[in-house]
């Protein structure tokens, strides 16, 4: 048994063997176990993704500590060169690199600036690692075939029945027969085929189908007998927020479209995907960003946009807060009239009041928790506070002319 300070069950001490570390230590985490070693401090998490998904990640990591930005949590390779170790009872767990540190204090304002310089690095980095990632996945995609089909062929020499080898590698038998006839003859088409990994959609498109998704959810509502206190309050308010969607798909299909095509443009590159205060590891000086599961390849200011939201809701949307988190991320990567004009556009967009009935429509309706009432009346509350940071905004940004 390792020393350290938490007791270490057995199951978790052989996940530890596989991977070339002396344990020092254990902390719980949030879902995760934190270890101090040997090799310095490393996460252990449960893997319950895909695990395309996850070589994906592995690859990008790799590219943004390749191109200099080496503060992520980069995916470990157990002995054997596997992203996961499973333990006896067929658990899998994906071993990361860690950071000491607190995660951002979305009430101090040195912690979101330290945040925000944070993430204009990532983005430039980003941007050079997206012109490379698509060769990048594929050249790993290949070599991870091309090992897996040794693999199986050295399990059929050693007289292992197909049948087994189809279930262990979770492919069909006849697959699997074409796989060992056509060797790796078939990998490049086959990898080239696999290589999509859902590209972020266009901001337009996106506020379209929520859009779309409110109107059902809203017929859906309109057609209840028995109508409970959410839907009572998301009928009264629906009409009010659903123009306000309508206005933000209207002004992004206007005059407008090239020029935010052109902001899309300029700001394509790795996006982190869900970059929020969980996701920030702080230091003093140093910073650390965790947790990439949902990145893409898309327009960066969403990145930007996601954080300085959340920021805005904790802080009654104190638009002087605001105007400084942008500038500080425009003093990495400077900031156009249009790209302020866009930002402005994706926080005038309904975004809590969409995810919140898009929630209730997707949960049990005979037992629905009071939480849902009191996140749609916290929404409907910070509504003047919103409308009049967007009205300040606009006003520091844009002469009177513009609006």
């Amino acid at each position: 048994m390792y020393e350290g300070d938490v007791f270490m069950s057995e199951k978790l001490a052989e996940v530890f063997e596989m991977y070339d570390m002396e344990v020092l230590g254990t902390r719980k985490g949030r879902g995760a176990t934190i270890l101090s070693t040997s090799e310095g401090v490393r996460i252990l998490e449960p893997f319950r993704g895909n695990m395309i998904r996850l070589e994906q990640e592995y690859v990008l990591k790799q590219l943004l500590v390749e191109n200099g930005f080496c503060n992520v949590d980069v995916i470990l390779p157990n002995r054997d060169g596997i992203l996961f170790t499973c333990d006896r009872y067929r658990q899998p767990f994906v071993l990361k690199k860690h950071f000491e540190g607190e995660e951002c204090d979305m009430y101090n304002w040195e912690d979101m600036k330290q945040s925000i310089s944070l993430l204009a690095q990532f983005h430039k980095c980003g941007k050079k690692v997206a012109k490379k990632f698509d060769q990048a996945w594929k050249d790993n995609r290949i070599a991870q075939e091309k090992k897996r089909l040794a693999e199986i062929r050295n399990a059929v020499e050693n007289g292992e029945e197909l049948e087994r080898i189809a279930r262990i590698y979770d492919i069909r038998e006849n697959i699997l027969r074409e796989m060992l006839e056509l060797g790796e003859n078939a990998i490049e088409e086959q990898t080239v085929k696999s290589s999509d990994y859902n590209p972020e959609m266009h901001v337009e498109d996106l506020f379209v189908k929520h859009n779309r998704e409110l109107m059902k959810i809203y017929k859906h509502v309109m057609k209840v007998k028995r109508k409970n206190a959410f839907e009572m309050l998301f009928l009264k308010e629906f009409k009010k927020y659903y123009e306000q969607g309508k206005y933000c798909v209207e002004q992004l299909e206007s005059t407008c479209s090239v020029s935010f095509c052109q902001v899309e443009k300029e700001h394509f590159g790795i996006c982190h995907g869900a970059y929020n205060q969980h996701n920030i590891i702080l230091h003093e000086e140093q910073g650390a960003i965790v947790h990439f599961e949902r990145f893409s390849k898309g327009n960066q200011l969403h990145d930007l946009y996601q954080f300085t939201r959340k920021a805005m809701e904790k802080n009654h949307f104190d638009v002087a807060l605001l105007t400084e988190l942008l500038a500080t991320y425009s003093a990495h990567i400077p900031l156009s009239e249009e790209d302020y004009r866009y930002i402005y556009i994706l926080f005038s967009y309904p975004e809590k009041f969409w995810k919140i009935a898009n929630g209730y429509y997707n949960t049990n309706k005979s037992f629905l928790s009071p939480k849902h009432v009191e996140k749609l009346k916290n929404v409907i509350c910070q509504e003047e506070e919103k409308q009049k940071m967007l009205q300040e905004y606009w006003a520091f940004h844009f002469s009177p002319d513009s609006v």
